[in-house]
């Protein structure tokens, strides 16, 4: 298994590419704002030919270049649904600081979508460059947020894991459509019962694993339920 990876953007989100090998086919993982200023050249340099973009929330920092991306490589967008607004109105999901910001990268605070977009339900499998990718749905930071599962022969579970928990933190929930308390449900529910040997690939920052994050992370519990 091949997973490159570069920060894009003002808000330093991490891009992935996802492969089984050097000179196969790849997903795109949360292609952020400046993404294509990198993209292409991190494709070239592992001879990788994209099949789809795949995106774990709606957040302009994760999903600023997918149109371009889709577009140029003529690839579908896979999004969870419940933040497919997001891709054309991204400040429904950002506070008013943001708007400065968008305008200088866009000239505008809405987005055309993708050329082709799917639907991600909570939840789902997709099968994509040969990986089974589950889509984890762990909502809180966003009403769509989610993990991106799958399992290697050699490595065995990698989660990239957006914006729901990073290196010793977890993902914020004060912006627009943000939850705290659904948030405590998805730590609880849906990120604490991985396996201490899961890779996490956050959205920003280092990797890590489950269990380091188990063991020092203060936002993550075992249920009380």
């Amino acid at each position: 298994m091949l997973i490159a990876s570069f920060v894009t953007g003002p808000f330093q989100a991490n891009c992935y590419l996802l492969a089984a090998a050097e000179g196969s086919d790849c997903v795109i993982v949360d292609p952020g704002m400046g993404a294509m200023e990198t993209l292409p050249s991190g494709l070239a340099a592992h001879h990788l030919s994209p099949v789809a973009v795949a995106l774990t929330h709606g957040h302009i920092d994760h999903v600023g270049s997918a149109r371009e991306a889709g577009r140029r490589y003529d690839v579908p967008v896979f999004c969870p649904v419940d933040d497919r607004n997001l891709l054309s109105e991204p400040m429904e999901g950002l506070a008013d600081f943001a708007a400065p910001l968008l305008m200088e990268f866009y000239g505008s605070t809405s987005l055309a979508e993708p050329d082709e977009v799917i639907d991600v339900a909570p939840d789902s499998h997709h099968r994509l460059a040969g990986f089974d990718l589950e889509f984890l749905h762990a909502p809180g930071h966003t009403p769509g947020s989610s993990m991106i599962r799958l399992v290697d022969a050699e490595h065995g579970p990698v989660v990239l894991s957006g914006d729901v928990v990073f290196a010793g933190s977890v993902g914020r929930t004060d912006m627009p459509g943000g939850d705290p308390a659904v948030m405590a449900t998805s730590l609880e529910e849906v990120v604490w019962p991985l396996d201490d040997a899961t890779h996490l690939l956050p959205g920003h920052g280092g990797p890590t694993t489950m269990a380091a994050e188990r063991a020092a992370n203060p936002y993550l519990h075992a249920p009380t339920r």
